[in-house]
């Protein structure tokens, strides 16, 4: 797995979300920059919608309970809903560059793993969202700690 650039990740905290509290109920908007390359991570108890575009290319993510624990669960966008693209290209650009967004979460919360470390065993689950159920897959992508 290729690291990120950890100057180019930057974080916001918005409403009650602090860095180190509370972790039920605070939800990740993941976004970029192609310009810069840089990675934008919103933490709050929404999504960030005034950050997402038309392309449609953020990752979004929350703490749910989940069997016996709580987990990750997010999603990205892969068609539908005048999504611009292609769904083979696009459902590839996800799955491969999802390990920088996991990166660029872990790098921005690190102040909440650094408390509770236990956290870094959490599963990652990514939702694939597409009309074409090849394409529209959840996806296990391992425990947040191997993103640090």
């Amino acid at each position: 797995m290729r690291e990120i650039n950890q100057t180019k990740v930057f974080v916001q905290y918005r409403d009650v979300m602090k860095p180190y509290e509370p972790v039920m109920g605070r939800k990740y908007t993941i976004t970029h920059s192609d310009k810069t390359a840089e990675l934008f991570v919103f933490v709050a108890q929404n999504y960030a919608e005034d950050q997402i575009t038309s392309m449609r290319d953020e990752v979004i993510v929350a703490w749910e309970p989940y069997k016996i624990g709580i987990a990750l669960i997010g999603s990205v966008i892969v068609d539908g809903n005048g999504v611009i693209g292609d769904a083979y290209i696009r459902n590839k650009i996800f799955y491969n560059e999802m390990p920088k967004a996991l990166q660029a979460l872990r790098q921005a919360d690190r102040f909440l793993f650094d408390k509770e470390p236990n956290l870094d065993k959490t599963p990652v689950l990514i939702h694939f969202i597409s009309s074409n159920p090849i394409y529209d897959k959840t996806y296990n992508f391992g425990a947040i700690g191997i993103y640090k």
